[in-house]
């Protein structure tokens, strides 16, 4: 009878792997650092964009940043915040372009937050490349995976624990916009009815040290409103960009 496929696995590798993690000094420290994420909020280690906190407002958690430009690779979503299927294939695809699935197969460090822009007709994920690519990105080798330039930006941004659900989502973007109307007519979103999720953490981070953000797009209501503006034709405050 044929063995089954998971007694195929050569033990002699298998030991030479467990043998170089043990005598390997930096892929133990790895290793640890990687451990210690899962009980961090924010991962260390790990790249992000540029942004200043302009203020908080009112008595709320509600950040309004301005964002420096950066540069993503993007590829579009099937489904709710919540599809499993949809964001798991978007993250693999995402995940291949920058670990060296691209036409130079060159492997780029991993960054954080992932993003999830949704508006009306549509929704994407994307990740933010390391800065030192942000100006000359590798082309992708699948036309899945597109690149785009974020132009800088201003946004809101509430923060929130424990995992990304369509529920959760509704129940934050009424607390975001309960928080700008109460602090007055300085700022308005951009773009009624879209927004962004950003994701810090790894899959396997406990739920209550998650990191997720509610960011939507603002337009300043005073003298600085038509600085502030973004392009015509954005829908979120990441996908205003050039795309490639």
């Amino acid at each position: 009878n044929q063995r089954p496929a998971a007694q195929q696995f050569d033990p002699a590798a298998i030991a030479a792997e467990v043998l170089a993690v043990a005598t390997d000094q930096s892929r133990q420290r790895e290793l640890a650092e990687e451990a210690k994420n899962a009980l961090r909020s924010t991962p260390k280690g790990l790249e992000t964009p540029a942004y200043t906190t302009v203020r908080t407002l009112g008595d709320s958690i509600v950040e309004v940043r301005k964002y420096a430009p950066f540069t993503v690779a993007r590829r579009e979503m099937r489904g709710g915040i919540g599809s499993l299927e949809s964001g798991g294939a978007g993250f693999n695809a995402l995940a291949t372009y920058l670990f060296g699935g691209n036409e130079p197969k060159q492997a780029m460090a991993m960054t954080t937050p992932v993003l999830i822009d949704v508006a009306a007709d549509s929704s994407s994920m994307a990740f933010v490349l390391p800065s030192a690519y942000s100006e000359s990105p590798p082309a992708p080798s699948t036309t899945e995976v597109n690149i785009d330039q974020v132009a800088e930006r201003l946004v809101a941004v509430l923060p929130f624990p424990g995992f990304v659900t369509d529920e959760e989502v509704a129940r934050r973007r009424a607390e975001l916009a309960a928080a700008l109307l109460a602090d007055g007519d300085e700022y308005r979103q951009a773009c009624d009815g879209e927004f962004s999720i950003l994701q810090y953490n790894a899959p396997y981070t406990v739920p209550w040290r998650r990191r997720n953000e509610l960011a939507v797009v603002l337009t300043p209501t005073g003298e600085d409103a038509v600085k502030e503006v973004p392009a015509a034709g954005v829908t979120s405050w990441y996908d205003s960009g050039v795309r490639l």
